[in-house]
């Protein structure tokens, strides 16, 4: 309790984004894990866990109620969602019905962009595609058409991901023409309409955007993904294996946004997706990409970061999207062409630093808003995963038969050390009653 305390202090009834995941402990029952990404006092994004429930009902309405109950116990509502992270489930990621939508009904800006696995999963590894692709022209498997197959779900070698998202890209256009054919000649209803969502995934900005992302970074650490799996290691070369890849990596982050935009765009207009863009990510992106200070801010460009504020219709309204963008002309002449402070910033976080560091977030206070929205966008992330795998070690096997009460109350402390070691002893013994020690803080000494 002390620790989800201190948590909810740090996040000082500030905007939040939502991380939530679920998965089965060792006795089989089904966990919901609750992750809130905030910027902190020191301006750095965190991720902490503030609970861990168990899920009775999976449906988005009840696991909705159980966010709902558990944020009004720390005196939060949706109202404060900026963000939201979730898997590839329907009663999670739904378009009518998932918990992604209900959220969004409560907050406007509660924007989600999806992980690049699950995306990827839902669109490249699925069992309906397989299908589909061994009934048609296209083969999987060995033979004269593997260079231009897609590897089966269980091939997990990196390497063997690159090629299925290289031969994706070269292969769209029949893969398209299948899932067309399986909506309309399909035998069963529910056969149609998996094929109807997995055509219409396929038919989205996103996934165009993240097949060409993750092809360029695969492709980056493909030289030392195959090094690394010789039997005969050179650790010397491997070590300058690395650092080329990382140079690589940091080149695309800093240099080649605009390009791989580009590049994307392209390929979604040779295959006619004009209409169908989601304009809300689109405008995300390219929001946050002319935001960013890198190279001097030179992606910088008043109308796209406009908007991506008018995404955010609860924070911006007409009034302040006008002073917003006066602010946004004052504060680009001030820390790209004035104040050298500003000069050699490495991103969001170093932006948000030195805005609060200068005093300029009560200059700009508008434009200091719009940088905390873009660090809060929880494109991916591991840190639900991270709770999963520790609950492993909290409810194992010889302790399987752990009440729920007793789960959340190991676990947050477990994986968020650094926030249990600053609570006093003084804290602790507020919660023990009559000399008696929580069960929780048992296990965890």
């Amino acid at each position: 309790m002390e620790t989800i305390k201190a948590i909810i202090k740090e996040l000082n009834g500030d905007c939040f984004a939502l991380l939530v995941d679920e998965s089965f402990d060792v006795s089989r029952k089904e966990q919901m894990a609750i992750v809130l990404r905030y910027v902190d006092r020191m301006r750095f994004v965190v991720e902490r866990l503030i609970d861990i429930v168990h899920v009775k009902d999976t449906c988005a309405s009840s696991l909705k109620e159980e966010i709902v109950d558990l944020l009004a116990k720390h005196s939060l509502s949706l109202s404060y969602v900026r963000g939201q992270y979730y898997d590839g489930a329907n009663n999670m990621q739904g378009e009518l019905i998932g918990l992604k939508m209900l959220i969004k009904q409560e907050s406007r800006s509660a924007h989600s962009i999806h992980c690049f696995a699950h995306q990827l999963q839902l669109s490249l590894l699925t069992q309906r595609i397989e299908e589909a692709l061994d009934m048609s022209e296209l083969k999987t498997g060995r033979g004269l058409n593997q260079e231009l197959g897609l590897s089966r779900a269980f091939d997990t070698r990196w390497g063997s991901h690159y090629k299925s998202f290289k031969n994706f890209i070269l292969m769209f256009g029949s893969i398209l023409h299948v899932l067309e054919a399986l909506v309309v000649d399909a035998r069963l209803m529910d056969e149609r309409a998996k094929a109807m969502g997995y055509l219409r995934a396929c038919q989205t900005f996103e996934v165009a955007f993240m097949l060409h992302l993750m092809t360029d970074v695969l492709a980056i650490t493909n030289e030392l993904n195959e090094f690394l799996q010789k039997k005969e290691q050179d650790i010397t070369n491997a070590m300058l294996l690395i650092e080329v890849a990382k140079r690589r990596l940091q080149s695309l982050r800093e240099d080649d946004w605009d390009s791989l935009i580009e590049k994307v765009s392209t390929f979604c207009i040779k295959y006619e997706f004009n209409g169908r863009f989601d304009e809300v990510t689109t405008n995300l992106l390219h929001g946050v990409a002319c935001l960013n200070p890198i190279d001097s801010f030179s992606s910088f460009d008043i109308k796209k970061i406009m908007k991506m504020a008018k995404l955010y219709p609860d924070d911006f309204d007409e009034v302040s999207m006008g002073a917003l963008e006066n602010q946004l002309a004052t504060s680009i002449t001030d820390v790209r062409d004035i104040d050298e402070r500003f000069s050699n910033l490495n991103g969001f976080c170093d932006l948000s630093r030195k805005l609060v560091e200068t005093k300029k977030h009560l200059n700009f206070p508008l434009v200091f808003c719009l940088v905390k929205f873009a660090l809060l966008l929880p494109v991916a992330t591991a840190s639900v995963e991270r709770a999963f795998s520790a609950m492993k070690f909290i409810k194992n096997g010889m302790q399987n038969r752990m009440n729920d009460e007793l789960l959340s109350g190991c676990l947050v402390p477990y994986v968020e050390k650094d926030v249990f070691s600053t609570i006093s002893n003084d804290r602790y013994c507020k919660n023990i009653s009559r000399n008696e020690t929580p069960s929780s803080m048992l296990v965890i000494m």
